[in-house]
């Protein structure tokens, strides 16, 4: 790349470009806002401020920015004191008012229903601001100190006042933790009250919900410290717990355990909520508690999520983080902590055990690939391929091969340590897998296309076992990240590559040159030369020796075994079978010399003479996670627009259908602030200026709104809206309006658009009709915030090669690379991405509805021009995770054929993921500047997440998720690593004293932290490897599930028994159980109209009303017109049976452990017994001699 600074440049040049055409299209008036509704953001400092609404007024960009100098860039220490100037801010300059929302009741109405409003958390006011914010902090924090002591008092607006003050400060501070881009600081922090303790004393009570998860335990964990230290600033003590509000959280614990990472117990959690110097409240979902219910200060009788994610995974969990701030700070109060702490802290026990913590949960048709450090299993090996870091890791793709393809690029995979999850990439410069074949040779594979790709069930498969499944490679910044001891490193080419520089040798040729350098140098023999000797015993060396020859023959079968476990090639000869290779290089010639009496066939003298170093020193078990996948998101059921056509218009939800009738609508009815009108519009037809809302209402021609009712009538849009599309054809001509040469239909004459029933946004706004017929017309739906998503597995890339993902060496100029030819390995910059090929066609048809959108409904110019998929390069996107409420401005810059998109460790650390099975979207950048808007987004809680609230221009190393600062960007380990690793040190270590250079490292001295990245393997393809994994491509479970075992009868390192007992015991048995369950507990559906019933009605079918005050076509009388449509079961047989003969037969195939064969017994009686084909005729007996 020229530079990154000319990178950035052209970027942000081509993104305000963007911004610019899309600003014109909103400005007329055809969108909820007359502007485009997602900022843009240059750093974390910018995110924060636009991301929360009640921080716009104010300098708290600028603020973060000189607090992150004056604290060295500590997070922390910047959130804690911008959460007190925020709140210090809030309480001097805001003023009370009513919430727009519910007029000042604090109940919003629906129907005969009342709740608490949403927006005021039931209060009826909020705070706002007259003017901006412009007074210094330091000044501001001076007269608030000032002030402390006589801030508020109970029961006065004063007290409502610092509540709000209070909640700001939490959700300020909880954004700069979180890098602005979660969705915690919006939907996770509730409110904050002050509540009367039972000795007339103070506290402070503060509210969480469930999206606080995606905070993380570190910020759920330090927004409690956070308000602590602001409560402080109020004169707030501690809560004072009353025995039942201690029993509420412990019966709260019991009831919500299996949603949460850890559960504490009875007393941990009394020890918790008594010392805690907040009062955690939350907010209720789900189910109600049987106990302690309607206590005075605990506002729902429901489980609060939100309390238990912060009291059981915040406090517990990341206690020791808590703890450092606390003593930097010099905070009292927090000593009952402590004893959590203990138990985190690593001790001096550095032994490695075997670990089943990953095949805790095996699922149907994901095999497990190998048993926890079992022989065969994977291979460590330290090192990073250019398509590993961050979670990601690497295997040869002949071992993706080997296991059927159950492995494929993008494929998550569990595994022992040192982390949980990882999703694999290829890299064939590390060891494949070892495989014997049916005629009794066996060998490594060395190339992709050595072995072909068949599934253990056809005929023509080959392999009769996988010794080997080869190496996984494994950067050094997994052991950082997850804090795991360093294992002791196998004697690998590069480490003895580095031993024979230091002596000025180079790299041995062959065995004799290798077995010279262990005789004359007194260096270690070669790795390519050494066996996996310490998988055999001394005995099973022994026996090897006496029946082995000079010229490999092997005399027995038993011999031949042993050179399986030991990884040598086998081959097949006219009499019996012979090793050849480089790993039979030191067995054959030790056997010459024990022939010759020379040597004995002891395996330690074996060992001593030829300097071999251990080739394995660690498996690592594994099993198939969550398979890879990428493809348009679509709602269930798809739809074309964001347009109500009602709940009478039938499952199809065909807008042309609700043209058809006059129906009633529930819109948000808006008034203009400039000319006063009322409209059903977010933009005044009028005078074009944003609308605002008033209030929700059914609008129908015939009510007091039917003035209205032209605005969002189905019939008059519909026909507008097709009628606008044939003038633009006969005006423009349909080659030139719709623009591209593939385009694979015109407009038919009534397309089947498919619109919404109804909507849960506050404002209520249709979209435009126009739209809609559009993306029908380009076979492409909508997500329902208006745009269009394709997610995608997230998998790690800093290197790449033009050829590999479909581009020239031109293309790769012309996008800014230094490119001399398609196969040149250049270095990715951190916002470019290659996304799948799979996707890539409705990528394209999102272009063409972008541009017939643009000439069609707003009179412009087309954008895109793409007529194929090629002409996609170098357009911009927006990378967005579910959990976050920011996206982050990116560049296409090729297709791979993988179910996955390629991106820099630190695009991907950016929306706050990682790549160990993660899913995230992207949208085309100029769909979303035109067509998203807040106005279609939910207004429960949670509708916020998963939005393109804010647009990150650039992204900063410093200010993005710290996973990706353990990222490893060097050539190779030094020698002083490997050796290192023999004493199993700390993971710190590698970078403290070990030579390891990572992110961290090149960002502490001083280094460029954008390029210059290094990757200690080759790749010579990041797309090989199998297309299809069978999980995804196989029709049905049973068949997925047959494949799963063969494959497990074919891996050395599987226990099918233990495989298959596990599978039944964790998944099957259990499905069986629930569908067994819900079968005794089902409702009836019609099938027509969708009403559903949890008793039959007494007619025996739908008595649902469809049409009331109907004229009877026979009677001419007027009465309301019934469904009386056939009912059905939601739950059949079929679904409670569907594994019953799968169990079975596994069992009897394999075998399972006495109690899940029992287990299964009792409930396949069980079905049995409900599924009776008995006579039932037959009066049952109570007495047998009745």
């Amino acid at each position: 790349m020229g530079s990154y600074e000319e990178y950035l440049k052209r970027l942000h040049r081509e993104a305000n470009h963007a911004y610019d055409i899309a600003q014109v299209a909103r400005s007329k008036g055809h969108d909820p806002k007359n502007h485009v509704e997602i900022p843009k953001a240059k750093d974390l400092a910018d995110r924060t401020q636009k991301l929360l609404d009640f921080l716009h007024p104010r300098n708290t960009a600028e603020q973060i920015r000189t607090l992150t100098k004056d604290f060295d860039g500590n997070r922390e220490r910047v959130a804690i004191e911008i959460a007190r100037i925020v709140c210090a801010e809030s309480y001097l300059y805001g003023t009370l008012m009513d919430c727009s929302d519910c007029g000042g009741t604090g109940i919003k109405k629906k129907g005969n229903w009342e709740s608490p409003c949403y927006e005021c958390e039931g209060i009826g006011n909020k705070l706002g601001f007259a003017n901006n914010i412009d007074v210094d902090f330091k000044e501001t924090m001076k007269v608030f100190d000032s002030k402390k002591g006589n801030l508020w008092s109970p029961d006065s607006p004063s007290q409502r006042l610092s509540e709000m003050a209070i909640y700001h400060g939490m959700c300020a501070g909880l954004a700069v933790l979180t890098e602005g881009i979660l969705v915690a600081p919006l939907e996770g922090v509730v409110s904050a009250r002050i509540l009367r303790n039972t000795d007339n004393t103070y506290c402070l009570a503060a509210s969480f919900a469930g999206p606080i998860r995606s905070a993380g335990g570190t910020g759920q964990a330090l927004s409690v410290l956070i308000a602590d230290i602001i409560r402080r600033d109020f004169d707030l003590v501690n809560p004072v717990m009353s025995f039942e509000e201690v029993e509420r959280y412990k019966e709260e614990t019991g009831a919500y355990a299996r949603g949460l990472q850890h559960r504490p117990s009875n007393p941990e959690i009394e020890t918790i909520v008594k010392s805690c110097p907040i009062y955690i409240d939350g907010e209720g979902v789900g189910n109600e508690v049987t106990g302690q219910r309607d206590l005075p200060r605990v506002r729902t009788n429901k489980v609060r999520e939100g309390m238990l994610l912060v009291v059981c995974e915040g406090l517990v969990l990341k206690a020791p983080k808590i703890l450092k701030y606390v003593d930097a700070l010099k905070l009292d109060g927090w000593d009952w902590l402590r004893p959590f702490a203990k138990g985190s802290k690593t001790g001096g026990d550095n032994s490695v055990k075997p670990n089943k913590k990953y095949i805790s949960d095996v699922l149907a048709g994901r095999p497990v690939f190998s048993q926890p450090m079992e022989v065969g299993g994977f291979r460590l090996r330290y090192g990073r391929s250019r398509l590993a870091g961050l979670a990601t890791t690497s295997v040869h793709p002949a071992s993706m091969k080997a296991l059927a393809g159950f492995i494929v690029i993008g494929t998550q995979m569990k595994y022992e340590r040192p982390g949980k999850g990882t999703v694999a990439t290829p890299c064939d410069s590390i060891d494949g897998p070892y495989l014997q074949f049916k005629d009794g040779s066996a060998k490594t594979i060395v190339n992709y296309d050595e072995i072909p790709m068949r599934y253990p069930t056809d005929p023509d498969y080959d392999i009769e076992t996988i010794w080997d499944l080869g190496e996984l490679l494994v950067p050094v910044g997994e052991f950082l990240e997850n804090n795991h001891v360093l294992l002791e490193s196998p004697y690998v080419p590069e480490w003895h590559k580095q031993v024979l520089e230091e002596k000025g040798i180079d790299y041995p040729n062959n065995f004799s040159q290798a077995a010279n350098h262990v005789k004359n140098e007194s260096v270690p023999l070669a790795p390519d030369y050494v066996g996996f000797y310490s998988d055999i015993t001394d005995e099973e060396f022994e026996t090897l020796i006496n029946n082995l020859d000079r010229f490999g023959n092997l005399d027995n079968e038993e011999a031949r075994i042993i050179c399986y476990k030991l990884g040598i090639n086998v081959r097949v000869v006219p009499n019996g079978f012979q090793i050849y290779g480089d790993r039979s290089r030191p067995a054959i010639e030790w056997a010459v010399l024990y022939r010759n009496k020379e040597k004995t066939n002891k395996k330690s003298d074996f060992l001593a003479h030829f300097n071999i170093r251990p080739r394995v020193t660690y498996r690592i078990g594994t099993r198939m996670g969550k398979p890879e996948g990428s493809k348009m998101r679509e709602m269930k059921p798809p739809i074309h627009t964001m347009f109500v056509v009602g709940h009478k218009v039938g499952n199809k939800r065909l807008v042309s259908d609700a043209a058809k009738r006059d129906d009633a609508v529930q819109v948000g009815i808006r008034y203009c602030n400039k000319c006063g009108d009322f409209t059903t519009k977010g933009v005044c037809p009028k005078d074009g200026e944003n609308t605002l809302f008033q209030s929700h209402e059914w609008v129908s021609p015939t009510n007091d709104y039917k003035e209205l009712y032209h605005e969002i009538s189905p019939n008059d849009l519909w026909e507008s809206a097709l009628q606008q599309i044939k003038t633009a054809e006969e005006n423009m001509g349909i080659e030139e309006v719709f623009g591209q040469e593939n385009k694979h239909k015109k407009i038919a004459i009534n397309p089947d658009v498919k619109g919404v029933k109804g909507m849960t946004s506050k404002d209520k706004i249709n979209e435009h009709l126009i739209k809609g017929i559009l993306r029908e017309k380009n076979d492409i739906s909508t997500f329902r915030d208006g745009t269009m998503r394709f997610d995608m597995v997230d998998i790690t890339m800093t290197h790449f090669k033009p050829k590999e993902i479909g581009i020239t060496a031109q293309q790769a100029r012309d996008l800014g690379y230094d490119c001399n030819n398609e196969n040149q390995v250049l270095e990715l910059m951190p916002q470019d991405v290659v996304v799948p090929l799979n996707c890539s066609q409705h990528l394209l048809n999102t272009t063409k509805f972008v541009d017939d959108m643009l000439i069609a409904l707003y009179g412009m110019d087309s954008f895109y021009n793409c007529e194929k998929i090629n002409d996609l390069v170098g357009h911009l996107i927006m990378g967005i995770a579910p959990h976050t409420s920011g996206s982050i401005l990116a560049r296409i810059i090729g297709f791979c054929d993988v179910k996955g998109h390629y991106g820099h460790p630190y695009f991907h650390a950016a929306k706050r993921r990682n790549c160990d099975g993660d899913i995230d979207a992207i949208i085309m950048l100029m769909d979303g500047l035109i067509n998203f808007s807040k106005s279609f987004l939910s207004a429960h809680r949670g509708g916020l997440m998963d939005a393109p609230l804010i647009l990150t221009m650039t992204i900063e190393p410093t200010e993005i998720d710290k996973e990706a600062l353990n990222v490893d960007t060097m050539w190779n380990y030094p020698v002083s690593f490997y050796e290192g690793t023999m004493n199993r040190p700390s993971a710190k270590e590698a970078t403290k004293s070990l030579g390891v250079e990572t992110v961290e490292v090149r960002l502490e001295k001083g280094l460029n932290a954008f390029e210059g990245f290094g990757y200690t393997h080759k790749t010579t393809d990041a797309c090989e490897g199998p297309k299809a994994n069978p999980y995804t491509a196989l029709d049905s479970m049973k068949q997925k599930t047959y494949m799963q075992f063969e494959l497990g009868e074919k891996i050395r390192a599987v226990d099918n028994k233990d495989q298959a007992g596990r599978l039944i015991n964790r998944h099957l048995i259990r499905d069986m159980r629930g569908n067994l369950r819900a079968y005794g507990q089902q409702k009836v559906r019609c099938t027509k109209c969708g009403e559903s019933y949890r008793r039959t009605p007494i007619a025996g079918k739908c008595i649902a009303v469809i049409e009331k005050d109907a004229e009877n076509p026979m009677t001419g009388e007027i009465e309301d017109r019934i469904c009386n449509h056939k009912l059905i079961l939601t739950v059949h047989q079929g679904s409670v049976e569907k594994y019953d003969g799968l169990i079975d037969s596994i069992i009897e195939k394999y075998g399972v452990d006495d109690y899940t064969d029992n287990l299964f017994r009792l409930v396949h009686n069980w079905v049995q017994d409900t599924f009776s084909k008995g006579d039932e005729s037959i009066q049952q007996k109570l007495f047998e001699n009745d």
